[in-house]
């Protein structure tokens, strides 16, 4: 293989892809429209207040009935069940005025069920409000039935939540606070941007070879580097592109995303966000302890060795399965297998969240084709390093071993045209 030739096509492809408007344009985009999609739900939820709907509640036990408190949402008009006659007669009484009529039944105490008459079905928040009123009144009552003097304050007091926290051993043998949600987290977000990257761009590679294919343009390059440089010049060229890339969202998320908590925090209430920061304070310390109890930078440098290990793997694949065709449509036959292997590699790693130390997250971790999604979610646990060094050297080695293979099938699938190729055919080209 000639260097000069090799990295010429690494720089031609990356430069090529990097100066695009496409890419310059989604780059700069993407991480505003994550902030934004992020922010959707709240704007949503804000934009889908009503009007205030009113309900009328009839109480059957003349007890319960100062228990249900109207809201933003709904407003309670409590009815005389004797002057209105029973739900039905009422509802028609008072037309399109209510939304709905509770009734509070002289059996409560014995059924605990609350009663919702409407010609509809009913909005849940109104339902989860009669539950959460009608809940604590009734437990008030059971408590005062028993005649104790202060039981309802024993009870409080009884009731005590264990705050669970977990201690990490550093190597020096110092304790640290740590959080096992954090890491989950972590690992989670990894194996989604490794399996929504080694997509991306193995779908960039692949569309690229059939452009110049149909274009006859890789006839020309052919006849001046061998197609190994060519197939393995593209992959990489990509790879950088898909580094590069990654390299700018964090820097742009960061920047957008402190932008926004600034917005936020300016455009809200000053008391509020006094007593949130007065909160915070005293639980600065243990947040603190927490999130420094990840080693970010060796997470993130295992994240780029595994993507390119993966990408060489999977790239490879979507090169070869490339030049076997003219159009990217008749592709499928070809890159379906590969794309479903990727999405099993995926819930493999969601899968291994549970128990990243467990059996099939050890041996998913060293299967090449499951190990950059599923090391993901195991590196923040502290993964032994003989696992991450063996996982690596597999990964590498199929890598290597699967692209001299499809550069079987890219040198001889690339220069042919007008036919459509089979599997046999890429087994006959790999012979």
């Amino acid at each position: 293989m000639n260097k000069d030739r090799f990295f010429l096509i690494v720089r031609r492809e990356y430069l090529e892809t990097v100066a695009k408007k496409s890419f310059i344009v989604m780059t700069l985009l993407t991480p505003i429209l994550i902030v934004l999609l992020g922010g959707v739900p709240i704007l949503l939820e804000k934009l889908n207040k009503s009007d205030v709907k009113t309900v009328a509640l009839i109480d059957e036990t003349n007890q319960y009935a100062a228990a249900i408190k109207s809201d933003d949402a709904f407003k309670f008009q409590l009815v005389e069940q004797a002057t209105e006659g029973n739900p039905r007669q009422l509802y028609d009484s008072r037309g399109d005025e209510l939304y709905a009529i509770v009734v509070i039944p002289q059996n409560i105490e014995r059924t605990h069920q609350v009663l919702v008459y409407s010609e509809s079905s009913v909005n849940s928040v109104l339902m989860s409000h009669l539950e959460s009123c009608m809940s604590q009144v009734l437990t008030d009552a059971k408590i005062a039935s028993y005649g104790i003097d202060g039981l309802d304050k024993i009870l409080k007091e009884c009731r005590i939540d264990v705050d669970v926290r977990s201690i990490k051993w550093s190597d020096d043998g110092d304790e640290q606070t740590s959080s096992t949600e954090l890491a989950m987290v972590i690992g989670v977000i990894l194996s989604l941007a490794s399996y929504m990257f080694v997509i991306m761009y193995g779908s960039m590679i692949m569309n690229s070879v059939i452009e110049e294919k149909s274009n006859r343009i890789v006839e020309v390059i052919v006849s001046s580097c061998k197609p190994i440089e060519l197939m393995l010049g593209k992959i990489l060229g990509v790879a950088l592109v898909g580094l590069t890339q990654m390299l700018i969202w964090s820097v742009l998320l960061s920047i957008v995303g402190g932008i926004a908590g600034m917005s936020f925090l300016g455009g809200a209430d000053a008391q509020a966000v006094t007593e949130v920061m007065a909160q915070s304070s005293a639980k600065d310390a243990s947040i603190y302890e927490m999130l420094t109890s990840i080693n970010y930078v060796q997470i993130l440098a295992y994240f780029a060795v595994y993507f390119v290990g993966g990408f060489l793997l999977y790239a490879s694949l979507f090169a070869a399965f490339g030049s076997a065709v003219d159009q990217a449509s008749d592709a499928s036959q070809f890159t379906t297998p590969v794309v479903m292997i990727i999405v099993v590699a995926l819930y493999a790693a969601i899968a291994c969240m549970e128990n990243p130390d467990g059996d099939i997250a050890f041996w998913c971790s060293m299967i090449p084709f499951t190990s950059p999604m599923v090391m993901m979610v195991r590196l923040p646990f502290d993964v032994p390093l003989w696992q991450s060094l063996l996982s690596i050297g597999i990964l590498f080695t199929s890598a290597i071993a699967l692209t001299a293979l499809s550069a079987r099938i890219y040198r001889t699938g690339i220069l042919l045209y007008g036919r459509k190729n089979s599997i046999k055919d890429l087994i006959k080209w790999l012979k």
